[in-house]
Protein backbone atom coordinates (compact mmCIF):
# COMPACT_ATOMS: atom_id res chain seq x y z
CA UNK A 1 0.00 0.00 0.00
CA UNK A 2 1.39 3.37 -1.00
CA UNK A 3 1.87 6.05 1.66
CA UNK A 4 2.94 9.17 -0.28
CA UNK A 5 5.15 11.53 1.64
CA UNK A 6 5.39 9.30 4.70
CA UNK A 7 8.81 7.85 5.43
CA UNK A 8 8.87 4.28 6.60
CA UNK A 9 11.36 1.73 7.84
CA UNK A 10 10.82 -2.00 8.25
CA UNK A 11 12.36 -3.22 11.51
CA UNK A 12 12.87 -6.98 11.52
CA UNK A 13 13.59 -7.98 15.09
CA UNK A 14 14.94 -11.14 16.70
CA UNK A 15 16.18 -13.19 13.77
CA UNK A 16 16.73 -16.92 14.15
CA UNK A 17 20.00 -17.75 12.47
CA UNK A 18 20.45 -21.10 10.77
CA UNK A 19 23.71 -21.64 8.95
CA UNK A 20 24.29 -24.02 6.07
CA UNK A 21 27.78 -25.20 5.17
CA UNK A 22 28.59 -27.18 2.01
CA UNK A 23 31.28 -29.62 3.09
CA UNK A 24 31.19 -32.10 0.22
CA UNK A 25 34.48 -30.97 -1.32
CA UNK A 26 36.20 -30.51 2.04
CA UNK A 27 35.78 -34.15 3.05
CA UNK A 28 36.91 -36.86 0.65
CA UNK A 29 35.70 -40.07 2.31
CA UNK A 30 31.91 -40.09 1.96
CA UNK A 31 31.63 -43.64 0.57
CA UNK A 32 33.82 -45.02 3.35
CA UNK A 33 31.86 -43.06 5.95
CA UNK A 34 28.56 -44.45 4.65
CA UNK A 35 29.83 -48.02 4.87
CA UNK A 36 31.29 -47.47 8.34
CA UNK A 37 27.97 -46.16 9.62
CA UNK A 38 26.06 -49.11 8.17
CA UNK A 39 28.51 -51.49 9.83
CA UNK A 40 28.74 -49.57 13.10
CA UNK A 41 28.73 -51.86 16.13
CA UNK A 42 26.00 -51.22 18.62
CA UNK A 43 23.50 -49.92 16.09
CA UNK A 44 19.95 -51.18 16.38
CA UNK A 45 16.71 -50.92 14.46
CA UNK A 46 13.57 -49.28 15.75
CA UNK A 47 10.16 -49.15 14.12
CA UNK A 48 7.56 -46.55 15.07
CA UNK A 49 4.01 -47.05 13.77
CA UNK A 50 1.74 -44.01 13.50
CA UNK A 51 -1.43 -44.59 11.51
CA UNK A 52 -0.45 -45.75 8.04
CA UNK A 53 3.12 -44.48 8.32
CA UNK A 54 5.94 -46.67 9.62
CA UNK A 55 9.19 -44.96 10.54
CA UNK A 56 12.26 -47.19 10.51
CA UNK A 57 15.47 -46.01 12.17
CA UNK A 58 18.89 -47.53 12.49
CA UNK A 59 20.76 -45.55 15.06
CA UNK A 60 23.13 -45.88 17.99
CA UNK A 61 21.01 -45.49 21.10
CA UNK A 62 23.72 -45.59 23.77
CA UNK A 63 23.52 -42.50 25.92
CA UNK A 64 26.06 -39.73 25.41
CA UNK A 65 27.81 -41.61 22.61
CA UNK A 66 30.41 -39.54 20.78
CA UNK A 67 30.30 -41.03 17.32
CA UNK A 68 32.42 -38.25 15.79
CA UNK A 69 35.34 -39.30 17.97
CA UNK A 70 35.88 -42.19 15.54
CA UNK A 71 36.21 -39.84 12.54
CA UNK A 72 38.92 -37.34 13.44
CA UNK A 73 39.02 -35.45 10.13
CA UNK A 74 35.24 -35.13 10.03
CA UNK A 75 35.14 -34.03 13.66
CA UNK A 76 37.72 -31.32 13.01
CA UNK A 77 35.79 -29.98 10.02
CA UNK A 78 32.50 -29.85 11.93
CA UNK A 79 34.18 -28.21 14.92
CA UNK A 80 35.49 -25.43 12.66
CA UNK A 81 31.98 -24.83 11.31
CA UNK A 82 30.57 -24.66 14.84
CA UNK A 83 33.15 -22.04 15.83
CA UNK A 84 32.26 -20.03 12.72
CA UNK A 85 28.61 -20.12 13.77
CA UNK A 86 29.56 -18.99 17.27
CA UNK A 87 31.65 -16.10 15.94
CA UNK A 88 28.94 -14.90 13.56
CA UNK A 89 26.24 -15.07 16.25
CA UNK A 90 28.37 -13.70 19.13
CA UNK A 91 28.11 -16.93 21.12
CA UNK A 92 30.91 -18.05 23.43
CA UNK A 93 33.00 -20.87 21.89
CA UNK A 94 31.41 -24.30 22.10
CA UNK A 95 32.65 -27.87 22.02
CA UNK A 96 31.00 -30.86 20.40
CA UNK A 97 29.02 -32.91 22.87
CA UNK A 98 27.18 -36.14 22.06
CA UNK A 99 26.82 -37.27 18.43
CA UNK A 100 24.93 -40.04 16.68
CA UNK A 101 23.85 -41.28 13.28
CA UNK A 102 20.49 -42.02 11.70
CA UNK A 103 19.61 -44.13 8.65
CA UNK A 104 16.06 -43.59 7.41
CA UNK A 105 14.21 -45.60 4.78
CA UNK A 106 11.13 -44.99 2.65
CA UNK A 107 8.12 -43.88 4.70
CA UNK A 108 10.24 -42.82 7.68
CA UNK A 109 9.83 -39.47 9.36
CA UNK A 110 11.05 -37.70 12.48
CA UNK A 111 8.55 -36.07 14.79
CA UNK A 112 8.90 -32.44 15.85
CA UNK A 113 11.39 -32.10 18.67
CA UNK A 114 14.17 -29.97 20.15
CA UNK A 115 17.51 -30.81 21.73
CA UNK A 116 17.50 -29.96 25.42
CA UNK A 117 20.78 -29.58 27.27
CA UNK A 118 22.52 -28.17 24.19
CA UNK A 119 23.33 -24.69 22.85
CA UNK A 120 23.33 -25.31 19.12
CA UNK A 121 22.73 -28.57 17.29
CA UNK A 122 23.76 -29.77 13.88
CA UNK A 123 22.86 -32.24 11.18
CA UNK A 124 25.36 -33.44 8.58
CA UNK A 125 23.82 -35.04 5.50
CA UNK A 126 26.06 -38.00 4.71
CA UNK A 127 23.70 -39.30 2.03
CA UNK A 128 20.67 -37.44 0.68
CA UNK A 129 19.10 -39.43 -2.19
CA UNK A 130 16.38 -38.03 -4.41
CA UNK A 131 13.11 -38.21 -2.50
CA UNK A 132 14.64 -37.45 0.87
CA UNK A 133 14.18 -34.22 2.79
CA UNK A 134 16.45 -31.87 4.64
CA UNK A 135 15.11 -30.47 7.91
CA UNK A 136 11.85 -28.65 8.50
CA UNK A 137 12.02 -25.92 11.16
CA UNK A 138 8.88 -24.95 13.05
CA UNK A 139 8.01 -21.26 13.30
CA UNK A 140 8.26 -20.46 17.05
CA UNK A 141 6.14 -17.30 16.70
CA UNK A 142 2.96 -19.04 15.52
CA UNK A 143 1.56 -19.79 19.04
CA UNK A 144 1.69 -16.08 19.85
CA UNK A 145 -0.10 -14.88 16.71
CA UNK A 146 -3.54 -15.46 18.12
CA UNK A 147 -5.68 -13.25 15.90
CA UNK A 148 -3.72 -12.16 12.86
CA UNK A 149 -5.29 -12.75 9.46
CA UNK A 150 -3.01 -12.60 6.43
CA UNK A 151 -3.95 -12.36 2.76
CA UNK A 152 -0.54 -13.02 1.19
CA UNK A 153 2.19 -15.57 1.63
CA UNK A 154 5.03 -14.34 3.79
CA UNK A 155 7.83 -16.54 5.15
CA UNK A 156 7.37 -15.09 8.64
CA UNK A 157 3.79 -16.45 8.71
CA UNK A 158 4.68 -19.96 7.53
CA UNK A 159 4.17 -22.72 10.06
CA UNK A 160 7.46 -24.31 9.03
CA UNK A 161 10.35 -23.95 6.63
CA UNK A 162 11.71 -27.03 4.86
CA UNK A 163 15.38 -26.58 3.93
CA UNK A 164 16.52 -28.62 0.94
CA UNK A 165 19.90 -30.31 1.14
CA UNK A 166 22.36 -32.46 -0.75
CA UNK A 167 25.22 -34.69 0.30
CA UNK A 168 27.79 -32.82 2.36
CA UNK A 169 25.44 -30.12 3.63
CA UNK A 170 25.77 -29.25 7.30
CA UNK A 171 22.94 -27.39 9.03
CA UNK A 172 23.61 -25.61 12.35
CA UNK A 173 20.68 -24.23 14.35
CA UNK A 174 19.70 -23.23 17.90
CA UNK A 175 18.97 -26.36 19.91
CA UNK A 176 15.71 -24.87 21.23
CA UNK A 177 14.29 -24.49 17.70
CA UNK A 178 11.83 -27.32 17.06
CA UNK A 179 12.42 -29.27 13.86
CA UNK A 180 11.20 -32.40 12.12
CA UNK A 181 11.51 -34.51 8.97
CA UNK A 182 8.40 -35.14 6.82
CA UNK A 183 7.90 -38.67 5.45
CA UNK A 184 10.61 -39.47 2.90
CA UNK A 185 10.27 -41.32 -0.40
CA UNK A 186 13.62 -43.08 -0.59
CA UNK A 187 15.94 -45.44 1.24
CA UNK A 188 19.27 -44.67 2.88
CA UNK A 189 18.83 -41.09 4.03
CA UNK A 190 21.90 -41.00 6.27
CA UNK A 191 22.71 -38.20 8.70
CA UNK A 192 25.03 -37.52 11.61
CA UNK A 193 23.58 -35.36 14.35
CA UNK A 194 25.29 -33.72 17.27
CA UNK A 195 24.86 -31.32 20.17
CA UNK A 196 27.18 -28.76 21.73
CA UNK A 197 28.00 -27.36 25.15
CA UNK A 198 30.33 -24.83 26.70
CA UNK A 199 33.75 -26.22 27.61
CA UNK A 200 33.66 -27.63 31.12
CA UNK A 201 36.51 -25.45 32.36
CA UNK A 202 34.32 -22.39 31.72
CA UNK A 203 31.74 -23.76 34.12
CA UNK A 204 34.12 -23.95 37.09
Amino acid sequence: MSTPGIKKKLIELFPINIMKFQCKDEYQHWDTLIQNLKDFEGSSELEIHEGDVTSVYRENWRERVFLLGQFEELQSMIHACVQNYCYYNSIEPLELNDSWFNIMNKGSRVQRHRHEGSVISGTLFVKAPKGSHGLAFSNPTIPYRMYEKVNARNESYSYAHLETVEQGDLLLYPSWLEHFVPPIDCDDRITIGFNTDYPKYRML
